[in-house]
């Protein structure tokens, strides 16, 4: 047996009433703050899964706020692109209506003020931004990229302060030496010229020469060097053969048409024969084939197989000036591939994507950008509404710049105007405006699924993080009681145990 002294019996008593004082304070802590833990040492299993929950309901908040960012830019795009359509859709029923016989003259002038009006309603639906971003600029989205702006061979459309169009639509009362010096002033001042993408090139490829000598027997650096040389050497020769103020998308058309008449050339004249004996073989073709639909102007079939005769005959000439005379004809047809698939490729690096990262490893471009709505080169939107204007006129014809002669001089061209021809390319400005939406709604109803199972995600993680994290109401309520009755109960047992003083044994 031992002796249980009084003072045993105080220091228990008080341990007791600590205990109690401690579990209470707990158990308040717990129903006050609404949380199992308060320190990351309460319940080290309860804080590792709270930083992983916290960490991804985080991440996830991000996403959906990049995703609703996202489907704003999309939606003030949507219905730019749908305004548009509707413009050009009026622009097409004014050109239908001006080309009947029985318009007068007054009706034209006023048709001619419904396009300008139209005009400018196209370029400010185009000039369209959601929170301050212009929305069809690519990444110039700080300023508005269309304008009407006065030249010295009349008024035109610039994308991002650059013409579209370098000399596409002309007035005829224009003199070609005024055209030919306009041109020569601003060929370096065309939007997405090829000029600029030779230069680009170049850049690209002393870069990769450069980083070539600082390692020679780097293969990768030799593979990239060698490709780099390749692009520009492709590119600069480009240059000269579709004219360095060429907008790079209608060079790489044309290329693309040159290696399908080279390819066709094979067939008729055989791989093995030159170029200069091709090209004189093309141009007797054209010559009787043109006879031919001179002879019968009603038979169509002859019109059209003239002018595909035209077009093999110019571009086997033009592939003697570019390969050679002496080139065999699938030699030319190789070259002219190699160079169509690196104009391919820099239409490709010249798209200005804006990308919003909107899942775990999931981006979505969110912009069109103006010019696949509008066009490109001489066949975009605006010179067909600047021939609509000049048909309403009363003008036949119009200039247009084709190209440069080998002293790198404009050749200028008149021709011929009909407002029943700009019916089908108002057709072909809606079938731009329709494809670009297409592409658009298949990326917004991409946002919008992914918009879908972020909100899942949010709320199973949000309700992770909230059974890991906060506390059973009622049990806590039930431990905060349980917890008080203790202490109260180890408060008064301690009052008698420790209740007697010297005082009381003296006595």
């Amino acid at each position: 047996m031992f002796r249980v002294t009084n003072g045993m019996m105080a220091a228990n008593t008080l341990r007791n009433i600590g205990a109690a004082a401690s579990r209470l304070a707990t158990a308040n802590e717990a129903v006050a703050s609404n949380m199992k833990i308060q320190l990351a040492s309460d319940d080290s299993k309860v804080a590792t899964r709270a930083v992983t929950y916290r960490s991804y309901v985080s991440q996830i908040k991000q996403y959906q706020d990049n995703a609703d960012a996202a489907d704003a830019w999309q939606t003030v795009t949507d219905d730019s692109l749908s305004a548009v359509s509707d413009y050009v859709s009026q622009l097409k029923e004014y050109a239908t209506a001006a080309s009947s016989d029985t318009k007068t003259a007054e009706d034209l002038q006023s048709i001619k003020t419904s396009v300008e009006a139209l005009l400018k309603d196209v370029i400010s639906v185009l000039n369209n931004d959601t929170s301050g971003s212009y929305i069809f600029g690519g990444y110039s989205t700080s300023e508005a990229p269309y304008e009407v702006v006065s030249t010295d061979i009349g008024d035109t459309v610039t994308f991002k302060g650059e013409y579209l169009s370098l000399g596409g639509v002309i007035s005829a009362e224009v003199s070609d030496s005024d055209i030919q010096n306009f041109y020569a002033a601003n060929a370096s001042n065309v939007y997405d010229s090829l000029t600029d993408a030779a230069d680009a090139a170049l850049a690209a490829n002393t870069k990769a020469q450069a980083a070539l000598a600082a390692d020679p027997t780097n293969v990768i650096l030799i593979a990239k060097a060698a490709s780099a040389q390749t692009t520009s050497d492709t590119l600069a020769a480009a240059v000269t053969t579709y004219g360095g103020s060429t907008n790079l998308t209608t060079a790489a058309a044309e290329a693309e048409t040159d290696v399908d008449t080279l390819t066709t050339a094979i067939t008729t004249y055989g791989g093995t024969t030159d170029l200069t004996t091709a090209a004189a073989n093309a141009l007797a073709d054209y010559t009787t084939a043109q006879a031919a639909a001179d002879a019968d102007s009603t038979d169509t079939a002859l019109a059209e197989a003239a002018a595909k005769a035209k077009i093999t005959s110019d571009t086997l000439a033009t592939a003697v000036t570019t390969y050679g005379g002496a080139t065999t004809l699938t030699a030319a047809a190789a070259e002219a591939d190699t160079t169509s698939k690196t104009l391919a490729a820099a239409v490709t690096n010249s798209d200005q994507d804006i990308n919003y990262n909107i899942n775990f490893g999931t981006e979505v471009t969110v912009n069109v950008e103006g010019q696949d709505v509008t066009g490109e080169g001489s066949d975009n939107l605006f010179n067909t509404i600047q021939k609509l204007l000049l048909a309403l006129d009363g003008d036949t014809s119009y200039k247009t710049v084709t190209g440069t002669d080998s002293s790198g001089t404009a050749i200028v061209e008149t021709v011929d105007l009909s407002i029943t021809d700009l019916i089908d390319e108002f057709n072909t400005a809606l079938g731009r405006v329709t494809a670009s939406q297409a592409s658009l709604g298949a990326s917004m109803s991409s946002v919008t699924n992914v918009a879908d199972r972020l909100d899942e995600a949010y709320e199973a993680y949000s309700s992770l993080l909230t059974d890991n994290e906060n506390i059973d109401t009622a049990v806590a309520t039930t431990e905060l009681s349980s917890a008080e009755y203790t202490y109260e109960a180890a408060l008064a047992v301690g009052a008698k145990v420790i209740s007697k003083s010297l005082i009381d044994y003296i006595a």
